[in-house]
């Protein structure tokens, strides 16, 4: 195992952010130092998405100076429902007619088929393509938020030797409530439900958006999940972790199956490597839902493990892609070994 894991490092670095610590190479600054290594992978993931290749989303400027969270998850939420819509449009134009006799078989190849179309049509030089990249900087825009209030407490922490427990996290905490508090009044209709926050939305869709704005879906979920576990100010992060651990396990079967099933990858000339991107992305998600106590349990109960915890054992570790299966390898490492990293941190 430790084989497997250590020879698809690359990928991990990347998919796996909060099981991996950055490394500092500036000795000379102390308050660097003192940073909260355990999330200075969001600072990376922050850094490394760059411009686009159109130029830069047309409202950078705005979106950058910009500390407004319910405003920036608005903003979001808009640009993902123009997304949503022109991916109807598209999916409407290229559904594939099945020929009576195909099957279930030919029916799940043509929902693969349309999607990959739809994602495809979406990301190449549409109209929407200034939407993407708003709703990309958005998202990066929130990212950096949460890695300055880290960043600041993590430091305070150190230096003071001692955690403020009367302090709350307002960013952390904003960021949770907006992505998910129900929809009011949906501006789209069909595609924001009642009741239903912006993070399972975005998990759903996730095929649909770029690259660097899927990332970043997953730097967000990954953080409101860890915030609370990792560092040595987690206890000042535990309320917003609890509380989104939480808003995951109520919703288990809507996310946790989500990220499940997207281990299913079947890559496609239309999709490229977005399938792999995509599986890598969702384990790695699908990990930070599992340090949770009320997720895991829900997860490997027996009403449940054989649909959810058996494809692990049986298919995707044995999936002829490398990466795919390596990182299923690792999440199986997680079921088995979540119930004693978790007596052990208690008992620290």
């Amino acid at each position: 195992v430790n084989l497997v894991l250590c020879t698809s490092l690359p990928y991990h670095l990347v998919y796996l952010p909060h099981r991996i610590p950055e490394r500092k190479s500036d000795t000379n600054n102390n308050n660097d130092m003192l940073e909260n290594q355990a999330f200075g992978w969001l600072k990376n993931a922050i850094t490394g998405s760059g411009p686009s290749s159109n130029g830069g989303p047309s409202n950078a400027a705005a979106i950058s100076a910009c500390s407004d969270l319910a405003v920036l998850v608005r903003g979001v939420a808009k640009d993902f429902d123009v997304v949503l819509t022109k991916a109807s449009s598209s999916e409407g134009a290229a559904a594939p007619t099945p020929s009576p006799g195909d099957g279930a078989g030919a029916t799940e190849n043509g929902a693969n088929s349309s999607s990959a179309t739809t994602a495809e049509a979406i990301a190449d030089g549409s109209p929407a393509d200034d939407t993407l990249e708003d709703l990309q900087a958005r998202l990066d825009r929130i990212k950096t938020l949460l890695y300055e209030e880290r960043s600041a407490s993590s430091n305070a922490v150190a230096q003071s030797g001692s955690i403020n427990l009367n302090w709350t996290p307002a960013v952390a905490t904003n960021v949770f409530k907006n992505f998910t508090s129900a929809a009011d009044r949906p501006e789209s209709g069909d595609h924001a439900t009642i009741g239903e926050g912006l993070m399972p939305r975005l998990i759903e869709h996730l095929p649909l958006l770029p690259f660097e704005a899927r990332k970043s879906v997953s730097a967000i979920f990954n953080y409101l999940l860890v915030c609370g576990l990792d560092g040595v100010d987690a206890r000042q992060f535990a309320s917003v972790s609890s509380a989104f651990a939480s808003y995951v396990a109520d919703r288990a079967e809507n996310i946790v199956d989500r990220l499940v099933k997207a281990h299913v990858c079947k890559p496609s000339e239309a999709a490229g490597c977005s399938c792999v991107d995509i599986t890598l992305l969702c384990g790695s998600m699908l990990r930070s839902s599992l340090r949770h106590a009320n997720i895991y349990q829900w997860m490997l109960a027996d009403g449940n493990c054989e649909r959810l915890v058996y494809p692990f054992l049986d298919v995707y570790v044995h999936d002829p892609n490398f990466d795919v299966s390596s990182d299923a390898l690792e999440t199986v490492w997680v079921m088995f070994t979540g119930a004693a990293t978790r007596l052990r941190r208690n008992t620290e």
